[in-house]
């Protein structure tokens, strides 16, 4: 996760176009009637059962009178509007519904199983903004999470399991106690933006305390608030994200690092824990107040295809060929900007007799390109997204290997420049 938050801050060398609201869709069926029943059978139980064996006997005598009668609702199967919404109700209840659920679920264990296979996390959250931005089939995003990066879904490798486990919980954790924090403030619906934020400024300090009471830092949050930035949009957001909540948040955490640690066998590395979490988190607030990361997450989300995904997590993808010709084949190297911005990248390019096609991606989605071949140069056109295009070119070198330049709309140069390597 660090390094994802260590990357993103990279994108603000690079000129964004300005940030929008990810459009409305209606998220029915996106998850098929059998995978709800699963989590109705599977992961609904134990979220019931943490809520009133674990959370509720941890509230004060004071938080109890006045909540009473509070319950957990897990009858909505589907939430059209959102596909990421949890919220409190009337009648003190706490609606999560089932395809939120398996959403949070989903790219918990992504995230997990990428990071096991030491395999780009930042992949799950490009996937979270193609979802966002491009929406649900039957026009745009037709494979759910697991599907669509690679996952093999059933039984879990046991380190793959336990990292699940302490994101998907933790993060359920923190979203019950929450929403309790929204009923046990009396929260309304419907306030003006100021009031909106210091709701949930309100009920975040809530599920800190509460969490810190349980002995349970939230671990999972930096993942979950990353997550859903792709969907936030202030104009309509119920539980408004924004830097300013995120370091209030922090502040909560620091305060409350004693309670945390309290009856640990190793205080100290439970303190530590939570100020890593706090400096994770601290990353989180200056990327969502940034108005060009927030720009280039909605980039990556126009600009990246469902079969981006799931190729690149196959074992054994991008072996390299033998004696290939040039400018064929999968290649691995560095992308460099005009301000020496330096990105890890990968191409992959189909030639054919002399006409080349292929795309590569530096973190932010895929660019596409063509062009021809003559001699050793790759002379090409490339697009990113919809905003950005330009030229550049390529040459081979004996080893296979490849050098160029690139620039924006009709340059071939200025942008930057690239070095590649056969895979």
């Amino acid at each position: 996760m660090r390094a994802v938050l260590a990357f993103l801050f990279l994108l603000c060398a690079i000129p964004a176009a300005r940030a929008q609201c990810a459009p409305l869709y209606d998220w029915s069926g996106f998850y098929p009637a059998a995978a709800l029943d699963r989590v109705a059978q599977r992961s609904a139980p134990g979220l019931r059962s943490n809520f009133e064996q674990v959370m509720l006997p941890r509230l004060t005598d004071s938080e109890r009178r006045k909540l009473g009668g509070i319950s957990l609702d897990l009858s909505l199967r589907e939430y059209p509007e959102h596909p990421l919404n949890f919220y409190a109700a009337t009648g003190r209840r706490i609606v999560l519904p089932l395809s939120s659920i398996k959403l949070v679920s989903d790219l918990s264990l992504a995230l997990a199983w990428y990071n096991r296979q030491r395999l780009p996390e930042k992949r799950v959250f490009d996937y979270a903004s193609m979802l966002a931005w491009r929406g649900p089939a039957p026009d745009g995003v037709k494979l759910p999470p697991l599907q669509a990066l690679g996952v093999p879904e059933g039984d879990a490798e046991p380190a793959v399991e336990a990292l699940f486990q302490k994101i998907f919980g933790t993060t359920m954790v923190f979203i019950m106690a929450h929403e309790t924090g929204h009923l046990f403030h009396d929260h309304k619906a419907n306030v003006d933006e100021v009031r909106s934020r210091q709701q949930e400024s309100e009920a975040d300090a809530f599920a800190v305390e509460l969490m810190a009471r349980l002995g349970a830092p939230p671990i999972g949050i930096s993942f979950y608030f990353m997550m859903a930035a792709a969907f936030e949009c202030t104009e309509r957001s119920t539980h408004p994200l924004s830097g300013e909540r995120i370091d209030r948040l922090v502040a909560s955490l620091r305060d409350n690092a004693g309670l945390f640690a309290r009856d640990k066998p190793s205080p100290q590395q439970e303190r530590q824990l939570v100020e890593t979490i706090a400096q994770d988190l601290g990353r989180v607030a200056k990327l969502l107040d940034d108005p060009d990361i927030r720009a280039s997450m909605m980039l990556v989300g126009k600009s990246s295809k469902v079969g981006d995904f799931a190729a690149a997590a196959r074992p054994g993808a991008g072996q390299p060929a033998v004696n290939r010709q040039p400018f064929h084949g999968d290649y691995v190297g560095q992308w460099t900007d005009a301000k020496g911005v330096s990105l890890d990248f990968r191409m992959t390019l189909n030639r054919q007799g002399t006409t080349v096609r292929g795309s590569y991606e530096f973190g932010m989605g895929k660019a596409e390109l063509e062009g021809s071949v003559a001699g050793d140069q790759l002379d090409y056109a490339w697009r990113w997204g919809t905003d950005y295009f330009g030229r550049g070119t390529m040459k081979s070198q004996t080893n296979g290997e490849l050098a160029g330049t690139w620039g924006y709309t009709r340059r071939n140069e200025g942008g930057g420049t690239l070095s590649a390597k056969p895979r």
